[in-house]
């Protein structure tokens, strides 16, 4: 695992100068079709929207829920549309193409670039107008976080940015370890809504939920790390030893990751064979 952190750090160079190649190749796209940019970003606020009528419904009854009240949530709403922003910005595009090169046969032509494939084949597409929608949800956070007398410190907001990283990295390890799969099987449509299906669980808070529900959903698939426990890291409610827990499963789900791609590759058959 230490190798495989050395060869990572003495490449993050050149693979930032590849990363920027493909943002600019992605405004590019989106300056051809303007149209499409316009209507990504007001389907993000419609969702928004609706996210936000939802909790105002629910809370016309009552003053709190499981002890969070409604400031609180929607600072929580306005984390996840964050996240979700940045998820559909990177990941999103990608996991949906890596059965499709497997099928077509592209596989073999990313595998045979100088460069890592699970690097090109995750990040190569961007979805830019889910960047807008990220600055959006970020905006709600604030505004929530005012009126839930939020003290925005600076370790505060680190935990809650760190916390929200571990998350996004611990989703992406999951996601690109089930489209890995791909390599053996054909049809994979079912597994990539499941994963959005347990996704979108993360725009309530956990404490909403009881029992094994909310213990799949803090360690199993930790929606909890990416909206919850920021909220109340911000807050200030936070137990600070779940930021080594965080760290920690990022890391070792990486690394998973990392090794059942290898061991993946190893038993594929390109198109060309």
């Amino acid at each position: 695992m230490s190798r495989v952190l050395a060869d990572l750090v003495s490449s993050l160079p050149r693979y930032a100068r590849l990363w920027w190649r493909f943002v600019v190749m992605a405004f590019v796209r989106e300056m051809e079709y303007r149209v499409n940019f316009l209507v990504g970003v007001l389907e993000g606020i419609a969702q928004l929207a609706l996210a936000v009528l939802t909790f105002a419904l629910l809370y016309s009854y009552t003053e709190e829920i499981a002890g969070w009240t409604q400031a609180e949530a929607l600072m929580l709403v306005g984390i996840y549309r964050a996240a979700d922003g940045l998820l559909s910005l990177q990941v999103r595009p990608n996991m949906f193409r890596i059965p499709e090169y497997v099928a077509r046969g592209d596989l073999d032509f990313y595998l045979l670039r100088p460069v890592s494939s699970q690097f090109l084949v995750s990040l190569r597409w961007l979805r830019l107008p889910e960047a807008v929608n990220v600055l959006i949800g970020l905006g709600l956070a604030v505004y929530a976080g005012e009126r839930a007398g939020v003290d925005w410190s600076v370790a505060s907001l680190l935990s809650a940015g760190v916390l929200v990283a571990c998350s996004l990295v611990i989703l992406y390890s999951i996601w690109f370890a089930s489209v890995t799969l791909s390599l053996w099987l054909v049809k994979l449509d079912q597994l990539a809504w499941l994963f959005y299906a347990g996704w979108e669980t993360a725009r309530y808070p956990v404490s909403y939920f009881k029992g094994l529900v909310r213990t799949l959903l803090t360690f199993v698939f930790p929606v909890a790390f990416a909206t919850t426990f920021p909220t109340e890291a911000l807050l200030g409610q936070f137990d600070s030893r779940l930021l080594l827990v965080g760290v920690a499963l990022a890391a070792s789900s990486l690394f998973l990751t990392h090794r059942f791609w290898t061991y993946a590759l190893r038993h594929y058959s390109s198109a060309s064979s």
